[in-house]
């Protein structure tokens, strides 16, 4: 992405309708282009852009937030990801800082703590967002 030139694009994995449609409403007022998946099959199969930043659920049937970021990864994804669950705790976290999450929040998300680490990942890219 250059600065200036072209918004940030995110995807978000989740199961959950209403959190993909929230935060796909949210970070699209904030300035962001976001993409939403029901299911790690759903972004595997997607042949659009890399993104600039990866939102995935933790907790997810069939192919779980670690094992898809393991895989895109595999696949030359290099762009941070945010792990988000509602189900938290320290086990979970430090798995997450293993398998190389950039952050990891609890659900309910806290819009302005999203925002802030996403403008924290996406800093050296874009200018901050309002």
């Amino acid at each position: 992405m250059a600065s200036g030139v072209s918004k940030p694009l995110v995807h978000v994995v989740d199961d959950d309708d209403a959190v993909r449609d929230s935060l796909d409403a949210y970070l699209t007022l904030k300035g962001m282009v976001v993409t939403v998946f029901g299911s790690a099959r759903e972004v595997l199969d997607h042949q659009g852009m890399a993104p600039d930043v990866l939102i995935l659920d933790v907790n997810m049937p069939d192919t779980d937030g670690f094992l898809l970021l393991d895989i895109l990864r595999s696949r030359g994804q290099r762009g941070p990801a945010v792990f988000i669950t509602g189900l938290g705790d320290a086990d979970l976290r430090l798995r997450a800082e293993r398998a190389g999450a950039a952050a990891f929040l609890d659900k309910p998300l806290n819009p302005p703590v999203l925002l802030a680490t996403l403008n924290r990942l996406l800093a050296s890219a874009a200018p901050k967002i309002t």
